[in-house]
């Protein structure tokens, strides 16, 4: 009832986490992520709706909802100002699965007249395994209009490589876990370092998630990873905080 009402109430808002770039060495992405504010002004953690929404459908409104906030954002502001490239939005493996995905997105996205070029969208090795010719060839008419499309979370549950090798996908985003394995023990050093080596000679970039301290940091950026995400650079914000934070560090750049 929560989630119905947060959407009839437009309660629904979009947290951003902003994204460092190596090769930029500044702050040129971000990940925009669902936030439900309760009528008493405090915020539902996505941890205690995602899960329920994903059950019983609700996820596809929420989806598409904060799709829609996105390009709102992107219509209103100067992205060139605050330095920002584009932004990573998830999609739900509800929505994968759904064969006018693509259809629905570019409606929107025409709707506010937004470069696609600024959207990569997230996809999980789980959304890939079920209806996976349905996701491809929603996935194809996405990467034609413009868009691109990250694989997220890879390293967590059963990961196979051929994910990797069959997605269209232009980044590959280590999970949390295997980020934070890596500075832990030597196999997972190993393996990460496979993994960047991997996907650098397929062309790819490579996000490391949950980056968290200074020396987490410093030691990532030696093995070559493109893009580092995590509570050492920034938490998730609301949309004004956040654009403060952009602006604020394109000038320091």
């Amino acid at each position: 009832q929560e989630i119905s009402n947060a959407l009839l109430e437009d309660r629904v808002e979009v947290f951003l986490q902003p994204i460092f770039s190596n090769s930029d060495h500044g702050f040129t992405s971000a990940e925009a992520l669902a936030r439900i504010r309760k009528q008493d002004g405090t915020i539902l953690p996505p941890g205690r709706f995602n899960p329920l929404a994903e059950e019983n459908g609700q996820i596809l409104q929420l989806g598409e909802r904060v799709f829609e906030k996105v390009c709102q954002l992107l219509k209103s502001i100067d992205t060139k100002k605050c330095g920002l490239h584009y932004v990573e939005l998830n999609l739900s493996v509800v929505q994968c699965e759904k064969q006018d995905l693509a259809q629905r997105l570019i409606s929107i996205a025409r709707k506010y007249q937004i470069d696609p070029g600024m959207i990569n969208l997230e996809i999980t090795e789980t959304a890939s395994i079920s209806a996976r010719k349905t996701l491809l060839e929603n996935m194809k008419e996405l990467i034609d209009y413009g868009f691109s499309f990250s694989l997220d979370d890879f390293g967590k549950g059963e990961s196979n490589l051929m994910y990797v090798v069959e997605m269209p996908v232009s980044i590959v985003k280590l999970d949390m876990d295997m980020s934070k394995a890596f500075f832990q023990t030597p196999k997972a050093k190993q393996v990460v370092r496979a993994v960047v080596s991997m996907a650098h000679g397929m062309g790819l970039k490579v996000v490391a998630e949950g980056i968290e301290t200074q020396e987490e940091n410093d030691l990532i950026i030696q093995e070559g990873i493109d893009y580092i995400q995590g509570y050492y650079h920034s938490k998730p914000l609301p949309v004004d905080a956040f654009l403060e934070f952009m602006e604020a560090n394109a000038r320091a750049v």
